[in-house]
């Protein structure tokens, strides 16, 4: 989380203009929000542990809110992603054919509220349903029904985001005009497909578990397949979201820059800080022996006194 705070901050501040930092700041946004609210779901489920969990209380409402969150964010990652594909193929394919940012807003919204609808009514139904919403026949037809679509829109953005980093790669091998427009487009190029190959390693193995799981009768009751839920649904999803700011960090040397002067930054403040501390305190101390210097006086009379 504080990886991504970091790069979406440096690609608002010095590339804010190009469309490429533009759909980054997207993508962080969304890996930031997957990060945040997989953190949060774990402190709740460490809490249910300890207190128990009881159905309509605040923190189980908080639970099924930040899974709602999670997931709508873990698909906009995945949507934010591909487009970042697309687009940059669409550049090295069609260079004299500018995209705009108004083109990407309208998909980039329509998917964003189809997500949040789709996670809205789940958790609608789920507190309208009685205490034992999983034997609520609506409730298991909707999440069925929630878990094909999740399915399918996963399986379609893997495969377009292969397609088009396939297609890129081949374009910038391909090119041979302009050495520095080359160099630049590959060094672009290679970034995307970075980011794509690491989403496609996690997304791809959690698809496969996540349907592993539809045909298991006994999810859930037996230690491995615990293990296995945990390591799908909490590490394989925000291992990616996680994992991206450390490409970008690694790729870009004006983002190194960029976090060495943020932390430089922190330090100085936190140096500051501790030397006022360390200032108040001596002072206070000095402050001490004159007064008791005053006090005894110098000549030792107070010490006389008492031997009198």
């Amino acid at each position: 989380a504080v990886v991504s705070t970091q790069s979406t901050g440096y690609f608002v501040k010095r590339d804010f203009e190009l469309l490429g930092s533009k759909l980054l700041i997207l993508l962080n946004v969304f890996d930031l929000c997957v990060c945040t609210s997989s953190a949060l779901i774990v402190v709740l489920e460490l809490l249910f542990r300890m207190w128990g969990s009881q159905e309509g209380t605040a923190l189980v409402k908080a639970m099924d809110l930040l899974l709602g969150t999670y997931v709508a964010a873990g698909e906009s990652t995945a949507f934010s992603t591909c487009l970042l594909s697309v687009v940059r193929c669409w550049c090295l394919c069609f260079p004299f054919k500018r995209v705009n940012s108004s083109h990407l807003v309208v998909p980039t919204v329509v998917q964003v509220l189809y997500v949040l609808s789709r996670e809205i009514g789940l958790v609608t139904v789920k507190w309208t349903c009685p205490p034992e919403y999983w034997n609520c026949e609506l409730y298991q037809n909707y999440v069925r029904v929630r878990d094909y679509l999740t399915i399918t829109f996963i399986a379609t953005i893997i495969i377009i985001v292969i397609f088009s980093n396939v297609v890129s790669i081949k374009k910038v091998r391909a090119a041979k005009a302009c050495k520095d427009l080359v160099k630049v487009a590959r060094r672009a190029a290679v970034t995307v497909f970075l980011v794509a190959s690491n989403f496609c390693l996690f997304t791809t193995t959690f698809l496969v578990l996540f349907c592993v799981f539809q045909n298991v009768p006994t999810r859930g009751q037996s230690t491995g397949i615990k293990f296995l839920e945990f390591m799908t649904f909490r590490v394989l999803l925000p291992m990616n979201s996680a994992t991206n700011p450390l490409i970008y960090l690694i790729r870009k040397q004006e983002m190194r820059e960029f976090v060495g002067e943020c932390l430089t930054v922190v330090y100085d403040l936190v140096s500051c800080r501790r030397h006022r501390r360390l200032s108040s305190r001596s002072s206070s101390s000095g402050e001490m022996m004159t007064q008791f210097t005053k006090g005894t006086g110098n000549d030792g009379s107070a010490s006389d006194k008492l031997v009198d």
